[in-house]
């Protein structure tokens, strides 16, 4: 049964208008160590806001950048920063499985305004300056996100930015952690539709990346899904414009929504679409203001060729215009993340990156965390950390691993995330997982679930087996991690993939690995 956003966010303030952040401001965060938390912290303490925080669940990394960056950390039974604070700030996650958390229960006793981290990053946005620049969809927004900020800095722009991972090569200020300070106008978030998430970001451009059916425990069904994209995308055709894959189906069908709500036949409405030609089987539309055809390398590596845009997206998008014709070059691997640059570069450019910046940012970004990391590649053995729990991340990301390193046993430990989503998505999960040689399923994260009883790792794996798969559930990430680690041939690739402990699984794995030799 789907639940509503108010239910899962039980006791924080609907969203508001964002408004400035000034040191007289006392922030405390509950659940501080979670990655939308966390860049709620590190932001305001950034501007100069007192931030304490507390998490009874919070990894040594997580602690050490918070508390590098000026974040007091407490005890989750210490209320006395409640005494001073104006306001507390707590993910849906805590909300909607701790709607009786003691820190939010000893907030509302003594009237403390309690918001969103979400609000709080909006607030950010608006007192860092500059446009609102904001990356959606169901799949690959962390990856975009990061993606984006690349090809504004190579740009010679450097805004701040929320991305829903930690940013390789050093980028990240605090390195580790999922946001960019940034020195000059303009903010980047990843704008996540979960329970009404993405409400308090009041975006100046965005980009819709694509819309599948995920969170059952609050969208009922796919329609729902593309109904909230729409409800949010809307009012950004009222400031810098809107950019759409319709080479998605879900994409296809906001756009075409939004047009027909807004400003039906108008040709100088920003809204700008793009398609992959190539990609999935699908030719190009011939309505997409932009372009190109997926090129495939070699092990994986893929370029866009042939960027054709229309006349009015060489109008709107001119940096983008100037690298028409041309083929270009895509510095991660896999076929999905074509359709993602595309995206991004027309993105890049609405917000006023240039084509040089534009050309040289997607080929030289190199992803973020936990997007087809490797963490290990020594002799015949490989190890590979991914994010991706959703069917059709599984499938693209498996199909981009077989590419990169044909010819090899490919293994998946896969920690499903959400009783509800592994329930309402079970056959469409078995038949991705399926596709793997062998499947080691670990218990179901629950993370904002309440309800464990609708779903089971052995259902999962049961499910595989009669997809013509090879499964097992062997229980906890410590105990799936042993049993890859018992049975592990010569040249295989162990990917693992999933969310909550998922990356320690990987790391048992890979460190089990290194000490074997």
């Amino acid at each position: 049964m789907s639940r509503t956003g108010s239910d899962i966010g039980r006791g924080i303030s609907p969203a508001r208008a964002a408004k400035t952040l000034s040191a007289a401001d006392r922030l405390h965060v509950v659940g501080v160590g979670g990655v939308a938390a966390m860049g709620a912290a590190l932001h305001a303490a950034a501007l100069g806001v007192h931030v304490t925080g507390v998490d009874d669940r919070m990894s040594l990394s997580a602690e050490r950048i918070l508390r590098d960056a000026g974040v007091v950390l407490v005890d989750v039974r210490d209320v006395s920063p409640l005494m001073t604070t104006t306001s507390l700030a707590v993910s849906k996650a805590v909300t909607s499985i701790r709607p009786d958390h003691p820190q939010l229960e000893a907030a509302r006793a003594i009237g403390v305004p309690i918001i969103s981290v979400q609000q709080v990053i909006a607030d950010a946005a608006a007192t860092h300056g500059g446009p609102l620049l904001a990356v959606a969809g169901t799949h690959g927004k962390t990856t975009s996100t990061g993606w984006l900020l690349e090809l504004l800095r190579a740009s010679g722009v450097n805004p701040a930015a929320f991305i829903g991972g930690p940013l390789f090569d050093g980028t990240g200020t605090p390195p580790g952690s999922p946001v960019h300070l940034g020195d000059s106008p303009g903010f980047i978030v990843e704008a996540d539709e979960y329970a009404g998430n993405f409400d308090a970001y009041a975006a100046d451009c965005a980009l819709i990346l694509n819309i599948d059916w995920d969170h059952p425990d609050v969208f009922r069904d796919r329609k729902a899904v593309i109904e909230e994209f729409i409800r949010w995308s809307r009012p950004t055709l009222r400031r810098m414009g809107l950019v759409v894959n319709v080479g998605d189906g879900g994409g296809a069908e906001l756009a075409a929504a939004v047009l027909k709500a807004e400003l039906p036949g108008s040709a100088t409405l920003p809204l700008f679409t793009y398609e992959v030609r190539g990609e999935g089987g699908t030719e190009a539309s011939r309505v997409a203001d932009v372009t190109a055809t997926l090129r495939t390398l070699s092990r994986g590596e893929v370029a866009l060729a042939e960027v054709r845009l229309s006349p009015r997206a060489l109008v709107g998008l001119p940096a983008l215009g100037e690298l028409a014709g041309e083929e270009l070059a895509i510095g991660i691997r896999g076929a999905h993340n074509a359709a993602n640059a595309l995206g991004v570069a027309a993105l890049a450019s609405l917000a006023g990156a240039t084509s040089a910046g534009i050309r040289r940012g997607l080929a030289t970004f190199t992803g973020v965390g936990r997007r087809l990391e490797v963490l290990y590649e020594r002799d015949d053995r490989v190890v590979i950390d991914d994010y991706g729990h959703h069917p059709a991340a599984i499938d693209a990301t498996i199909a981009t691993v077989r590419a990169i390193y044909p010819n090899r046993t490919l293994w998946l430990a896969y920690e499903p995330l959400t009783y509800h989503r592994t329930a309402s998505l079970l056959e469409p999960l078995a038949a991705s997982c399926a596709a793997a040689d062998r499947v080691f399923v670990a218990e179901i994260h629950a993370s904002r679930d309440p309800d464990l009883s609708i779903a089971s790792p052995l259902g999962l794996a049961e499910a595989i087996l009669r997809r013509g798969g090879r499964a097992e559930a062997p229980g906890a990430v410590e105990a799936t991690a042993n049993a890859v680690l018992a049975a592990a041939p010569a040249n295989v690739v162990v990917l693992v993939m999933g969310g909550g402990r998922s990356t320690e699984m990987a790391r048992l794995i890979a460190d089990g690995f290194s000490t074997r030799g």
